[in-house]
């Protein structure tokens, strides 16, 4: 049953429709800035679960080889392990830190990266003759290393991951079954392991989807579609992290449509709604791909400006009000009151003054008439 704005929550396998909806599980550039804070956080839990579990049971199999292998060979296998076990646990320890998303995918390659090393080891160490206390036994240990390669590329069905992502992580252990098979030791294993990726690769992609399709139901306004007001905090906050770090310009426009009761009072809500997503739609083909549309509350709507000084917001406002807001239900042009600020012309020193400034200004406008805007500098367009 496809997804609707009524559901609480979206099917297992959303149905895939748009160009974008395909891109996102292609590759990780096409996610919102919430999905790869979410999906990133889900990487970093997930990763370093599974390497201090990891890093405990590699030393421990070293009993088992202690059982099947002459001394000389699992006295080698123990260090092979123990060095595995230790580089797997420093994996665990970096994975307590916040990550950035390619600082993630960085340590997961590293989590594949690792057991791919120690198959080419074991299997070096375990070249030739060898036998064991049990001969019998030790080829089935043999065995069992040579399918290591399997378990790593079926756990990556724990992580929401992209095609790429997926295809660049199971890279080292390809390889590394690739060099096995050079060794003689079973090459009809790989085109199996192929088919366990692509097995991999569909639970991923499920993940990615169903991860998306979540955060883009809690963070946006289901009536208009822009972000919600919890979801706009959050990004003010980055933005004016960001702008603050790097010291660049950063404009933030609040825009309240004018006689907005109005609109209710007379004509119902349900026009009422309808004039919220005409002025969300417009706002949206004015803007910058970049910059972000927020529903504050009620008739009130931010604009968050990146990379823009106070001469930039202007541009911005007269593109507005060129290319109109739609029209009320009577057909008169719809007009709103907008209030301007940025950070470094108003010299603020966080997020919530700049958008107090910007909230002052817009009632100044609506106070002068409608369809005005108050801009720094007490700068005014009528």
């Amino acid at each position: 049953m496809p997804w609707s704005q009524d559901s609480r929550l979206p099917p297992a396998l959303p149905r895939v429709q748009r160009y974008a909806d395909v891109a996102h599980l292609l590759v990780p550039w096409h996610h919102s800035s919430q999905a790869r804070r979410q999906r990133t956080l889900l990487l970093v839990s997930r990763a370093r679960a599974v390497a201090l579990a990891f890093a405990v049971l590699v030393p421990l199999w070293s009993l088992i080889d202690m059982l099947v292998f002459a001394p000389e060979r699992w006295r080698a296998l123990l260090l092979l392990r123990l060095a595995t076990g230790a580089a797997l646990l420093l994996l665990a320890v970096l994975l307590r830190r916040q990550l950035r998303p390619d600082q993630a995918l960085g340590a997961l390659f590293g989590l594949m990266t690792v057991p791919a090393a120690f198959l080419l080891g074991a299997v070096h160490i375990l070249d030739g003759d060898g036998a064991g206390a049990d001969a019998v036994g030790a080829e089935t240990v043999r065995a069992v290393y040579t399918l290591l390669p399997f378990a790593m590329l079926a756990g990556l069905s724990l992580f929401p991951l992209t095609a790429l992502e997926m295809l660049l992580l199971a890279t080292p252990l390809l390889l590394s079954s690739l060099a096995v098979a050079a060794h003689g030791v079973a090459p009809g294993l790989l085109w199996l392991q192929v088919l366990v990726l692509g097995t991999a690769m569909v639970s991923s992609l499920s993940q990615v989807q169903y991860l998306t399709a979540l955060v883009r139901q809690a963070s946006n306004d289901a009536l208009t579609g822009t972000l919600n007001r919890q979801a706009g905090i959050e990004a003010i906050e980055l933005l004016f992290r960001l702008s603050t770090m790097h010291d660049t310009p950063l404009a933030v426009m609040f825009v309240d449509i004018d006689q907005f009761k109005a609109i209710n009072d007379r004509y119902g809500h349900d026009e009422g709604d309808r004039v919220l997503r005409t002025l969300a739609g417009c706002l949206r083909q004015s803007l910058r791909k970049g910059d972000t549309l927020i529903r504050w509350g009620g008739e009130e709507f931010l604009v968050v400006l990146g990379n823009t000084d106070a001469r930039g917001a202007r541009i911005v406002v007269e593109r507005l009000r060129e290319h109109g807001l739609g029209a009320r239900p009577d057909g008169a042009p719809l007009t709103a009151s907008l209030g301007v600020a940025e950070r470094r012309a108003d010299r603020v020193g966080d997020w919530p003054e700049l958008i107090e400034i910007a909230d002052r200004r817009m009632y100044q406008a609506k106070g002068r008439g409608a369809g005005r805007a108050m801009l720094p500098g007490g700068e005014e367009i009528a």
